[in-house]
């Protein structure tokens, strides 16, 4: 229970991760993305001879403080096995790439080791870890919790054949880097959850869309389902999946159910409540 006990006590024991609430993006017109909510994802790199290698995608995600009503928590989301070498051991000098929000320009931001990261308190070998992170000066715009997908709603068992798209973080240009946010479409495959063997993460309860060219390091990507002007978390992207041998699911790309994400995100935002309760200090500005 490492990761689901003091991992949790430990990384939102700092209370400076409180962010005024944001609001629910919706589309302009039907099947097009909204452009706030091209703002949540982040890119995952690192460096090996003097080359800047992706290695998956990170998506944030804010959850309302029930302490301070108006505030929020926001927390960054990926899938656990970006943060493990193919050894399933931590990496070491991982960072983030997000943009600036002054400038517009592409920067890196250092990002904690795994013993840091919390997991799912419900399913720990889940694919999917989280930790308290607002970017001071980033452009961000987290996914609201309420649009995170549970069991309960009809959203999150779509139609075979119905639209989604998942988002990746690029960065462009030779010598002024940018940072852009990129939007793939895609169609649910297989809505209900199957048994899949992801690589380095292992056994995994995911849906199916048809992308299977999906590049390796949209692992962790945000997947999102739209029904008219709504558009809701579906789950996180399982790149890796795209590789799978099995004729069933040969091509396809694998999501993680959203619920996996909401359930790690709430516990933390519960724990992180009773902390700022718990302590005699002014509530950060």
């Amino acid at each position: 229970m490492r990761k689901v006990t003091l991992s949790i006590a430990a990384a939102v024991a700092i209370a400076s991760f409180l962010a005024v609430a944001p609001t629910p993006s919706r589309a302009d017109n039907a099947g097009i993305v909204p452009s706030g909510i091209m703002r949540n994802v982040a890119g995952i790199v690192t460096h090996s001879g003097g080359r800047v290698l992706q290695v998956g995608t990170a998506f944030f995600v804010a959850v309302p403080s029930r302490a301070f009503p108006g505030r929020s928590f926001v927390y960054l989301v990926t899938a656990h096995h970006n943060l493990l070498d193919e050894y399933g051991k931590p990496r070491a000098g991982l960072s983030l790439t997000l943009e600036d929000s002054k400038t517009g320009a592409m920067r890196e931001e250092p990002l904690p080791l795994e013993s840091r990261w919390v997991l799912d308190p419900l399913a720990e070998k889940a694919d999917v870890a989280a930790i308290p992170l607002t970017p001071e000066g980033a452009s961000i715009a987290p996914i609201p919790l309420g649009s995170l997908l549970g069991n309960d709603d009809p959203l999150a068992r779509p139609e075979t054949g119905a639209q989604v798209y998942y988002l990746t973080a690029a960065t462009v240009g030779v010598n002024q880097h940018r940072f852009e946010a990129l939007a793939r479409f895609g169609h649910v495959s297989v809505p209900d959850p199957a048994d899949t063997e992801v690589i380095g993460a292992g056994l995994q309860q995911l849906s199916y869309l048809d992308g299977g060219s999906a590049p390796g390091f949209s692992s962790g990507a945000p997947v999102f389902v739209s029904a008219g002007l709504r558009f809701a978390l579906w789950g996180i992207l399982e790149a890796n999946t795209s590789l799978n041998t099995d004729p069933v699911f040969s091509g396809l790309a694998g999501v993680l159910p959203a619920r996996f994400v909401a359930e790690t995100c709430r516990k933390m935002g519960e724990v992180q409540d009773k902390t700022l309760q718990g302590s005699k200090g002014p509530l950060p500005e």
